[in-house]
């Protein structure tokens, strides 16, 4: 099990589907969860997510066997999000589907910065999380080469407005540098111009609060 935290918006869901990205020939399993979900709602989940034929069973020995057939078909790796949400019960029930398979169940838990107690706190990671993994916000000298591979617009900007930017509005974080990519793109696509010109209309707009 990797466990990765990280303060909100820092980009660790995204940092997780990316990875997953890189490396097709290996499945993944995306939990779709509703708050605060019960073992119930993980076996929906994981129902749907494995794409099982037909609705899930009501009988949770049958939906488990399924689930645990899926899984053990080939190598997967299951993505639960917001997993400090998860009740005891449900993260009792991700140990019986990992100690049910031969070779355990490789499984990411994504947690906020505020939430990683509660994950480390809970007995069943502590024998069974191989890494925790921290994502923090990006240091300034490295947002020019980040913002540049996020969008090709960026390149049009110098090392010194792309870290304007992030120092006054988007401070490493990426969910804040999308906000801004989409604020760019529209101030371009409204009113196209010199590359300098809609850099400090989108500059004035951060400086002066209107980008919330």
């Amino acid at each position: 099990m990797l466990c990765v935290t990280g303060a909100s918006g820092v980009g660790k869901t995204f940092a997780a589907h990316a990875v997953l990205a890189g490396h097709p020939a290996h499945r993944s399993c995306v939990l779709s969860l509703p708050s605060r979900p019960t073992p119930a709602d993980l076996r929906t989940a994981f129902h749907d997510a494995l794409h099982l034929p037909g609705p899930p069973p009501d009988d949770p020995g049958v939906c488990d066997a399924a689930v645990l057939d899926a899984l053990a078909a080939g190598p997967q790796t299951v993505v639960v999000d917001e997993a400090h949400q998860l009740s005891l019960a449900a993260l009792e029930y991700l140990r019986y589907l990992y100690d049910s398979l031969p070779d355990g169940l490789c499984t990411v838990l994504i947690a906020g910065e505020k939430s990683e107690s509660v994950l480390r706190d809970t007995p069943m990671l502590g024998t069974r999380a191989a890494l925790w993994c921290e994502i923090r916000p990006l240091d300034a000298d490295l947002v020019p080469l980040a913002a540049r591979r996020l969008h090709p617009l960026w390149r049009q900007a110098s090392g010194a407005q792309l870290r304007h930017l992030d120092g006054h509005f988007a401070h490493g974080r990426l969910r804040r540098w999308a906000l801004l990519t989409h604020q760019a793109r529209r101030i371009r696509s409204t009113a196209p111009a010199a590359c300098r010109r809609w850099i400090e209309q989108l500059a004035a707009r951060v400086d002066d609060g209107s980008i919330g």
